[in-house]
């Protein structure tokens, strides 16, 4: 059995408003670039400066959204590659991905555990971020040839999964996201209740992660640790790592 995730299979466009919108930007600008270089009649003086502005937001624009699809197509696997290859799992371990979308942690938890249990819990409500649903990631699972993955239904503030029951919980672009810090520390605290005294956490996220990293601290937790910018990610990501305590 393969021990990453297959790099080409299409795990689903991750915030495609955004990608979409960026695109449309760059093309509208670049579209009245071109009028503004004709209208405008030269490039002399304040003209080119105008066109050059409008050139460099065109640019900008485009590489941006170009950027993110690269980040949802390809490089979000690798790092998701990264992020499990760093935990040294033994094969066995039961474990559960938070806010599961179309699977892709899944995946890669499958692979690396054969000889153990995979958990996938997301509420399936479609988002401009990551628009899914539980048939959808059932159906991309199932053609990516994963198929001991089991999902259920439920927030990560109230988690279907029973009491120190996991060896290790993930999450990617999930905890981040949440609307404030009480919603995080609710997220946090069934974190806890779920994970075995001695499991771990893995969390990959873009925003709040010293907030989250105190705050897994002040639920108990230990080794909590916070590695630097993943810049191959957009927007970057850092991993936060912890074991519960007893």
């Amino acid at each position: 059995m393969a021990d990453e995730i297959d790099p080409n299979f299409p795990y689903g466009l991750d915030r495609p408003r955004q990608v979409r919108g960026a695109a449309g930007v760059g093309m509208v600008v670049g579209l009245l670039t071109l009028v503004a270089a004709v209208a405008l009649g030269g490039l002399e003086g304040s003209n080119g400066l105008i066109v050059l502005l409008l050139l460099l937001t065109c640019v900008a624009a485009l590489v941006t959204s170009a950027a993110m699809f690269r980040t949802s197509r390809k490089t979000k696997i690798l790092a998701v590659d990264r992020m499990l290859d760093g935990l040294d799992l033994r094969g066995d371990e039961r474990a559960l991905d938070l806010g599961c979308g179309s699977g892709l942690l899944c995946a890669g938890l499958f692979v690396r555990l054969p000889k153990g249990d995979v958990i996938g819990v997301d509420a399936w409500v479609e988002s401009h971020l990551h628009p899914t649903g539980k048939p959808l990631a059932r159906k991309t699972l199932h053609a990516a040839g994963v198929k001991g993955v089991h999902l259920r239904t439920g927030s990560i503030r109230e988690l279907p999964v029973e009491d120190a029951s996991v060896d290790l919980a993930v999450s990617r672009d999930v905890l981040a996201l949440l609307p404030g810090a009480a919603a995080r520390s609710e997220a946090i605290a069934e974190l806890r209740r779920v994970v075995r005294p001695g499991g771990r956490v893995a969390l990959l996220e873009p925003f709040v992660t010293r907030d989250l990293a105190a705050r897994l601290t002040a639920a108990g937790f230990v080794e909590v640790r916070r590695s630097r910018r993943w810049w191959s990610v957009i927007p970057a990501h850092r991993l936060l790592t912890a074991t519960r305590g007893d």
